[in-house]
């Protein structure tokens, strides 16, 4: 990483998880994990402060899942421009790293308590 920027790593499948690192502060969520995935990201990634994750995707993850995330202290965002799949990733990324703060889409949801 380079001077502050902040890279966000999506993950495509389960497999993916295989190019998790330490470092990763922040993740694009583009599939629908499952129990043991979330706890793989959560050992592969020490620093991880914020998933994104489709509302879609968001709806069938697993309860516990959630939780564990929530007792990490890693905020879930629930956000309809995530994509559900890697077609809609290209146009999610360049959107993220033009947007404002000023301008955020009202579409997000952000969990913080349970």
């Amino acid at each position: 990483m380079c001077g502050g920027l902040k890279m966000l790593r999506t993950l495509n499948s389960e497999f993916d998880l295989a190019r998790l690192m330490p470092y990763d502060e922040v993740l694009i969520i583009a599939f629908v994990p499952t129990n043991r995935d979330i706890y793989r990201i959560l050992q592969a990634c020490h620093k991880l402060k914020t998933v994104y994750i489709h509302p879609d995707t968001f709806k069938v993850m697993p309860c516990v899942g959630q939780t564990l995330l929530y007792m990490q202290r890693v905020e879930l965002v629930v956000d309809s421009d995530v994509p559900k799949s890697s077609s809609q990733l290209r146009s999610y990324t360049t959107q993220k790293q033009e947007e404002n703060p000023a301008n955020a889409s009202l579409t997000r949801l952000i969990m913080v308590a349970r």
